[in-house]
């Protein structure tokens, strides 16, 4: 313990075998004050750990030499430390003697040759030779900075060479190695090896961090260097065809200017310019011929003054600074002579080569005699669609007493030869019926008159499948027996719809499947559960759906006609008013098939 009493000058510690502090002198309690039986890292240096140059181990054990004039940063202050171990003796296992002192003017004797080293690679990145020859330098100059030439060994690797003394790889000593990187790639890397017991010191690392920054941007500043002197080729050739450009774009500009003339003079549109206060700036032969007006009477003018509305343009114009443009707007205008036109207009801000806003374009269509056809075409429809509705509700009604009639004969005929007769004119009104029924919902829904309430259906299948079933019991008596319950049924299925509208689906589904189903075929549906709808299914076996005619079969009046459909009555318009069924409910049915084997409906139902 009499071992601090021999280095009174400079701040000193005993250090046991465990690593705590037994014991200071006088100089390292002024430091620190009392800090014994604490451990030695944690008091000395201020760190959580052991410090990084301290082989702690290795000098107990006798196996390092002692740690002389190593330079550590404590408590934000840098110090020289020295440490040496005392051999072991009576009462203990070998302890650590650990001096300090001030290191002021041994860090400026080291910093100073960094400083110029830097200083000259520095000087030698920005130089006129070749990019081998700057690296060479650079890693004799960057090895002078750290010293020890006899045992430190530098050396630069990049594009597969190496510049500088090149160490072999092998035990001893220590290492440094950091890549060299610009923009996130990887260009080479930068070694250091020092042989012996010496290790880089913290300032040496902090020296070798700035340098490989520094050699990084040589290799940035090459890359740039061969960029420009790859793209001067360009420069000279973008140089000598400037002019050539110019006369070129010259000469496009006034063929350009002539060809949006010719647009303006030729156009049948009418195409109007105006300024920010809408003024007319340019008026066309078309907007002549469409208004009466000619261009020099209405130059300068409101554009308005030709609306039916002067402020439904005003109004129009707050939406067009809003959004920039309007397309396809439909208004009408009042000509010369005090016609009324519709027109179908497209309004955009009209900017300068600066960008601002300079005034408004307006290319607008004459849509009188389109909208007078159109009119014509919609009372025409409506009166087909009366008259359909008319006809198929007249139909069904002396059908029903038709068939009803016929069935009770039915009942009642004994002769074959006139049973046979009876029940196949039975079918036909059925047949006749059920058409009748497809177009009076057909009637309702391109009227707009199709009326949807929406209403809690609590059991699906009760009011919903069984009676669509039981719709088609007369004309096929085992269809009970055809449906399979291998996809589960429906269920407890409950949702919001028209319970009369969606037995009208399933019933068109069922129907389908039992009259296309292949000999003893099968016919199987279900539900499945997706959140806030569900997907419901109807399958069966047979023929299917050629795969080009897939889209089609939800068409008005399509009625596949191929081998499969032959002698098979339809009208054409159950999938047709079913699809419109089931997106007035809010959802969507489409159509899955394999040709020859089966054919799955499917479509969805909103929960609300």
């Amino acid at each position: 313990m009499d071992f601090l009493v021999d280095i009174p000058s400079e701040p000193g510690a005993l250090v046991s075998s465990q690593g705590l502090v037994v014991r200071i002198n006088r100089r390292m309690e002024d430091l620190l004050g009392e800090v014994t039986n604490n451990p030695c890292h944690k008091v000395l240096a201020g760190l959580d750990d052991i410090c990084p140059f301290c082989p702690f181990e290795d000098l107990l054990s006798g196996i390092a030499g002692p740690v002389v004039d190593q330079i550590h940063v404590r408590h934000g202050k840098t110090w020289i430390v020295n440490v040496r171990l005392i051999p072991p003796s009576k009462g203990n296992q070998g302890l650590l003697l650990e001096t300090v002192r001030e290191s002021a003017e041994e860090e400026r004797s080291i910093l100073i040759p960094m400083v110029q080293s830097l200083t000259r690679m520095a000087q030698e990145i920005i130089s006129q030779s070749d990019t081998d020859t700057k690296i060479e330098h650079v890693a004799r100059h960057l090895k002078a900075g750290l010293g020890w030439p006899g045992t430190t060994k530098v050396w630069i690797e990049a594009g597969g060479q190496a510049y500088g003394e090149v160490c072999p790889s092998g035990p001893g000593g220590s290492s440094w190695q950091a890549d060299l990187e610009c923009e996130g790639r990887s260009l080479g890397s930068v070694h250091v090896h020092r042989t012996g017991h010496q290790s880089l010191t913290q300032i040496e690392l902090l020296f070798l961090d700035e340098a490989r920054a520094l050699v990084s941007r040589l290799f940035e500043i090459t890359e740039e260097i061969q960029a420009l002197h790859a793209s001067q080729e360009n420069y000279r050739k973008l140089a000598a065809n400037l002019a050539k450009e110019m006369w070129s774009r010259t000469e496009a500009l006034s063929y350009e200017t002539s060809y949006l003339q010719g647009i303006l003079r030729c156009s049948e549109d009418m195409i109007i310019t105006t300024d920010l206060d809408s003024c007319i700036v340019e008026f066309n032969p078309g907007s002549e011929k469409i208004t009466g007006y000619t261009a020099e009477e209405m130059h300068g003018r409101h554009a308005g003054d030709i609306w039916e509305d002067p402020q439904e343009r005003d109004r129009l114009m707050e939406q067009v600074k809003a959004t920039g443009s309007i397309s396809n707007y439909e208004t009408r205008l009042r000509t010369k002579s005090g016609e009324s036109r519709e027109i179908s207009l497209t309004l955009s801000l009209l900017t300068g080569d600066d960008g601002r806003v300079i005034g408004t374009v307006g290319v607008s269509k004459d849509i009188t005699k389109e909208k007078a056809i159109k009119r014509e075409l919609e009372l025409l429809n409506s009166n087909y669609r009366e008259t359909i509705n008319f006809i198929s509700h007249e139909s069904k009604n002396s059908l029903i007493v038709i068939s009803g009639f016929v069935h009770r004969l039915l009942d009642s005929e004994t002769d074959p030869k006139r049973n046979h007769s009876l029940e196949i004119v039975y079918h036909h009104a059925k047949f006749l019926e059920a058409m009748s029924r497809d177009f009076l919902v057909m009637a309702d829904l391109e009227r707009g008159e199709f009326q949807l309430s929406r209403d809690l259906i609590e059991s699906f299948q009760e009011e919903v499948i069984l009676p669509a079933m039981m719709g088609l019991k007369e004309r096929y008596p085992d269809s009970f027996s055809t449906y399979d319950t291998s996809m589960g049924g429906v269920g407890p299925v409950r949702l919001r719809g028209n319970a009369a509208l969606l037995e009208i689906v399933f019933r068109n589904l069922f129907g389908n499947a039992l009259k296309y189903r292949s000999t003893d075929g099968k016919i199987a549906y279900g539900v499945e559960d997706l959140g806030d709808r569900y997907k419901f299914n109807v399958w069966n076996s047979g023929p299917g759906v050629p795969a080009a005619q897939v889209e089609r079969i939800f068409e008005k009046f399509y009625r596949i006609h191929d081998e499969t459909t032959r002698g098979k009555k339809g009208t054409g318009l159950g999938l047709y008013n079913i699809t419109r069924i089931i997106e007035a409910h809010g959802g969507k049915i489409w159509c899955e098939t394999k040709p020859g084997e089966w054919i799955n409906f499917l479509f969805t139902l909103p929960k609300e």
